[in-house]
């Protein structure tokens, strides 16, 4: 996150999760409905664990990233695939949002030091969905918001998730929470962080894995 101290607000859970009750009963060869509420639960447990595992949001939520200041710009250089090409080097201001896969950025705000705040103008920066993660990006000649408050004084309200339907969701991504929750399933005993090495489940999340924000 280039320096700048921030606070993650899940402001809108996910409405439903990636892999429906049916799903999962006939995943695990379950015929009866006794253990529904334990299911279900080991479903939302398995999906939270995938999610801290990889630092993906897997269905489309609601967040507010609260920065004490924009981070810092940052010098780029890149060449159009030969060394003797185009020398592009240039100072962007980019802001790498967490949770992805990016949707859309709803709104920024900028707080004064009297708690009121101003919308930082949308002309004024580029939602980058492109890649993972997503980025906002100033536009040319732009200057980064300067918040006047002294913690949290810029607020990115953002959307992330794979969208709907569940399906949107990696199937391999899918396919290891399957693992995770048969385990927890059959060792009811054994915690999440046992269940993922032991299910195999970790190789999958970890292909997926966020590494660092910039």
């Amino acid at each position: 996150m280039s320096h700048s101290i921030y606070r993650l607000t899940e402001t809108t859970p996910p409405a439903f999760e990636p892999l429906t009750l049916a799903e999962i009963k006939t995943f695990l060869r379950i015929d009866h409905s006794n253990d529904d509420a334990i299911v279900t639960d080991l479903i939302s447990s398995a999906r939270q664990l995938c999610e801290s595992v990889t630092g993906r949001s897997l269905i489309t939520r609601s967040y507010s990233l609260f920065l004490d200041f924009w981070p810092d710009a940052s010098i780029t250089e890149w060449w159009d695939g030969v060394r003797e090409g185009a020398d592009v080097v240039g100072k962007i201001r980019v802001l790498s949002l967490p949770k992805p896969p990016l949707l859309s950025v709803t709104l920024i705000k900028v707080y004064a030091a009297d708690n009121t705040y101003a919308e930082f103008p949308s002309v004024s920066y580029y939602v980058d969905t492109a890649g993972i993660p997503g980025r906002v990006v100033l536009t040319q000649g732009a200057s980064p918001p300067t918040p006047g408050r002294a913690a949290n004084g810029i607020e990115i309200q953002f959307t992330a998730g794979y969208g709907a339907p569940a399906q949107n969701v990696p199937a391999l991504l899918r396919q290891g929470i399957k693992q995770v929750i048969a385990h927890l399933y059959e060792h009811r005993g054994d915690s999440v962080d046992q269940a993922l090495m032991a299910s195999g489940a970790n190789v999958i999340f970890q292909s997926y894995r966020v590494m660092s924000l910039s």
